[in-house]
């Protein structure tokens, strides 16, 4: 099997689409279709399933997509071992939660880019589970997350920061330095971010060992959405301190105590286990102070 196949089976399935696949690689739509079949010819299996819509994998294509990643990012660990790369090159390819991104990401890129311009960098946000899906492609080699350390991974993980949790309100909602006692949350309104988010679990697992079902008032499936209600004066949003320091500091949000609640999440970056340290990813790990941890 050739590589240029597989790498061509693997950008159409995850385009959906020949043409889409083809725009993608440079190439024609007749030269994707070529290519694709050839390649079930050899393995004597239909790979897709040509929909009025687009193409679905067939069971065969399934099986085959796992191997093909594999094969396509070994092809690469092999060229980039072998190609002398004194200086940082290329591109290099980071996704984080937005929250992040708009947190840390601006300061550091600048100054990796000012120390490595031969670098490209493209960046990527999104949720937990299509960060992964682009790490397991290929088409990352970081995604920054926030992530229990306790949970196994089966990414390569590098330790980042930790992120302490707060409560916020309008300024004035409470009385300042006023410690919510717990026995009176349920007569709070909460404004949290969408369901499963790390900032969201840690609040409600407080909850849950205090025996409280609290009043959510708002659900925003963004920090900014939750902070702007939050100032407004809608109720009490719970995020990162490292999203919500500023307001506080300049007085538009005002940090809001509970009793016993003082939660904090980790971030870290993960990359794909068998995938070829580049000079350039080594720079970043460098420059952002992550350290390998174990998994």
């Amino acid at each position: 099997m050739e590589l240029r196949n597989l790498n061509t089976f693997v950008r159409a399935a995850d385009a959906g689409s020949f043409s889409r696949a083809a725009s993608e690689l440079g190439y024609t739509q007749s030269t994707v279709t070529a290519q694709i079949q050839g390649l079930e010819e050899e393995l004597g299996v239909q790979l897709f399933d040509r929909l009025p819509k687009g193409i679905a994998l067939t069971q065969p294509g399934e099986a085959l997509l796992e191997h093909a990643r594999s094969l396509l990012l070994e092809a690469e660990n092999a060229r980039l071992a072998v190609k002398n790369q004194r200086e940082p090159s290329g591109k290099l390819r980071i996704g984080a939660f937005s929250s992040l991104c708009t947190a840390f990401l601006p300061d550091l890129l600048k100054q990796y880019h000012q120390l490595y311009p031969k670098v490209d960098l493209v960046v990527r946000s999104g949720g937990i589970e299509a960060l992964q899906d682009m790490l397991g492609s290929g088409r990352l080699d970081f995604a920054w997350v926030i992530a229990d350390r306790k949970e196994r991974s089966q990414w390569r993980a590098f330790c980042g920061m930790s992120h302490p949790i707060w409560a916020v309100a309008a300024p004035g909602r409470y009385g300042a330095g006023e410690m919510l006692p717990v026995s009176g949350l349920e007569d709070v309104t909460f404004l949290l971010t969408e369901p499963g988010c790390p900032y969201r679990l840690q609040f409600e697992l407080f909850c849950r060992r205090a025996g409280i079902v609290p009043h959510v008032l708002m659900e925003a499936d963004s920090i900014e959405g939750i902070r702007t209600f939050a100032r407004s004066g809608l109720g009490v949003g719970i995020l990162p301190d490292f999203a919500v320091r500023p307001m506080v500091e300049e007085g538009t949000l005002e940090r809001v105590r509970i009793e016993g609640f003082a939660p904090a999440v980790e971030s870290a970056l993960f990359c794909h286990p068998v995938k070829w340290m580049t000079p350039a990813m080594e720079a970043f790990l460098q420059l952002s102070g992550a350290r390998e941890r174990e998994t």
